[in-house]
């Protein structure tokens, strides 16, 4: 009989990925952060989305669906902070 495996709770895989160490001008990591601060994703899934857009590859699946979570989260928001008329 098989035991089914528990997957520990907390953040889903992104997949197999691997780590590029790099270093940026220090007068540029405002501008990185940003960025990704603006689309309401990490940092290293902005860097990999612009490395993939600037080589012609595809966007990571785990980055297109950071994206969606984060334009949802926006809408959400712009839809609590309308002003909805009283009816009387």
């Amino acid at each position: 009989m098989d035991i089914p495996v528990r997957r520990k709770p907390g953040t889903p895989s992104k997949g197999k990925r691997e780590p590029i160490t790099t270093r940026v001008p220090e007068e540029q990591r405002s501008v990185y952060t940003q960025r990704a601060h603006e689309l309401g994703i990490p940092v290293s899934s902005w860097v990999a989305k612009v490395l993939a857009e600037h080589e012609g590859l595809e966007i990571p699946d785990y980055v297109l669906k950071e994206l969606e979570k984060a334009e949802r989260e926006r809408a959400f928001q712009a839809a609590e902070e309308y002003d909805y008329p009283q009816s009387a």
